[in-house]
């Protein structure tokens, strides 16, 4: 499952490189974020990375997405068959590449990550895990992270109430 997400990243990398409609490269990025995050959960002995890794793209996702919705003209977005034949061919292609590199290696990787996915840990561990963050080491640069983002927040609120207009206009 690993490898055929690593493949799956790796293709969209290349089908971002072809695609000329930014509501559809938002969509490809927002499909590698889902793609990321989940191969970090899977390798990771805690979920709690990639959850956060996931929320805080989607925020950043959601502003440009209306950022590029205000800003974009109003093309027609369809897909064609050819384009999506293609897609498939270079997953399926990027897979075969990382399969037949080294059988045994991958699938001694495959077997490790998979007993790392098995719940072995109790409660204890992982909350001891989760509380790193907020622990001295950290904890600065966590509240440093809130704050930011709160002033962000704050900024956005202002900008708008002084505009007193939708971000996009209607015709």
């Amino acid at each position: 499952m690993l490898f055929f997400t690593l493949s799956t990243i790796v293709a969209m990398s290349f089908m971002f490189l072809t695609v000329t409609n930014p509501l559809s490269m938002g969509l490809i990025l927002l499909t590698q974020t889902v793609l990321v995050a989940v191969s970090t959960g899977c390798v990771s002995h805690s979920p709690w990375f990639s959850y956060i890794l996931f929320l805080i793209f989607l925020g950043g996702m959601l502003v440009l997405f209306i950022y590029v919705a205000s800003i974009a003209s109003n093309e027609q977005f369809s897909f064609s068959f050819k384009s999506l034949l293609t897609a498939f061919l270079t997953v399926i292609s990027i897979f075969m590449i990382f399969f037949f590199v080294d059988p045994v290696l991958i699938a001694n990787k495959i077997m490790m990550f998979s007993a790392s996915i098995l719940p072995t840990e109790d409660f204890f561990s992982n909350a001891a895990q989760v509380s790193m963050l907020y622990n001295t080491p950290s904890y600065s640069f966590t509240v440093l992270i809130v704050s930011y983002l709160l002033l962000a927040l704050l900024i956005i609120v202002k900008i708008m109430n002084i505009s007193s207009k939708p971000l996009r206009l209607s015709y």
